[in-house]
């Protein structure tokens, strides 16, 4: 019974987001909405995080080379983190200054599977990111021949944080219904531990500080406006 009150709940949230998307085009938004201005992404970024140090720019599981272009992304940013008393830390940073609401290219539900990954376990994990900002987390277990790898990632888009493909299509409806073109951004930490508790709480040691030594700029960039200025947004 399951099965057609799911098709239907899909149909009647796919008939609302085609007439909210059709609104939103008749407005043909003109004004970017974009968390920060034209300056280099990298510097916005701390190399040392508590223990942690940044080591390298390889070594992270990314999309097949001719998916990364600017048509999709601005800006990405990839690292390897070594610790003396920690698992290593991966981090991928994938902007883009325009949304249409697809930010699937670094997606690790797409990414990992075409890297010869199968993904064992997914759940969603509260991430407290300060001034009572709760990102909601999307943690996976991804495994291949040679090694098995822990993620948790977020996207924000706008001020929203989408779990899902049509979260992230209302996101920027909503901006466009109010004539703005919004950027968007996709975090990933990654680990390789012997077991998913272990992983998240290596990924958790890290995430902490990571996100508490960022400037206000660069808290903007993956948390939004509430993120970046430490106060409620208006409704």
């Amino acid at each position: 019974m399951s099965g057609p009150i799911v098709t239907r709940r899909m149909m009647i949230a796919g008939g609302l987001m085609a007439g909210v998307a059709l609104a939103a085009n008749s407005r043909r938004p003109t004004e970017a909405f974009r968390m920060i201005g034209k300056q280099r992404l990298d510097p916005l970024f701390p190399k040392r995080v508590a223990d942690w140090v940044f080591e390298r720019s390889d070594g992270l599981v990314l999309p097949p080379s001719e998916e990364l272009s600017d048509h999709f992304y601005t800006n990405l940013i990839t690292r390897y983190y070594r610790s003396p008393t920690q698992l290593p830390v991966m981090l991928l940073i994938a902007y883009s200054n325009t949304q249409d609401g697809t930010l699937q290219v670094h997606r690790p539900e797409a990414c990992y599977p075409a890297a010869g990954y199968q993904l064992l376990r997914e759940m969603m994990i509260p991430l407290p990111a300060g001034h009572g900002v709760i990102v909601p987390g999307h943690f996976i277990s991804a495994e291949s021949v040679s090694r098995v790898e822990q993620l948790i990632y977020w996207t924000r888009i706008g001020n929203d944080f989408p779990t899902r493909w049509w979260q992230q299509h209302w996101a920027v409806a909503k901006e466009n219904l109010k004539g703005r073109v919004p950027d968007g951004v996709l975090i990933r930490l990654s680990t390789s531990a012997p077991d998913d508790r272990s992983a998240l709480a290596v990924l958790r040691r890290f995430i902490a500080p990571f996100l508490g030594n960022l400037p206000l700029s660069g808290r903007r960039l993956l948390l939004g406006e509430r993120g970046g200025s430490g106060l409620p947004l208006s409704l």
